[in-house]
């Protein structure tokens, strides 16, 4: 039996839904995301690779590349919130 492929789409939203309760635990950032180079560039490189892995897997193509905006999306989010508690508690 395949693997059905939505679990790339499904996985991706649970990794959403679990970078922002990291951003409520850790509270926001006082530099805002989009100036923040490190965690956009850690989302470029996590979407480049849960695409590849997945167009890899035979997934189709829209759902690899909607599958890794989430993943993408999760890890601009959850880095930045890490971030800024780290340089918070310097």
């Amino acid at each position: 039996m395949a693997l059905s492929s939505s679990w790339l789409i499904y996985s991706g939203a649970l990794m959403v839904l679990l970078s922002i309760g990291v951003l409520f635990y850790v509270g926001r950032p006082m530099t805002p995301a989009w100036r923040d180079t490190t965690s956009i560039a850690c989302g470029i490189i996590v979407f480049a690779v849960v695409c590849v892995l997945a167009l890899l897997l035979h997934a189709p193509a829209q759902i690899a590349v909607s599958g890794a905006c989430f993943w993408m999306a999760a890890a601009i989010t959850s880095v930045h919130a890490m971030r800024g508690r780290i340089s918070s508690q310097s």
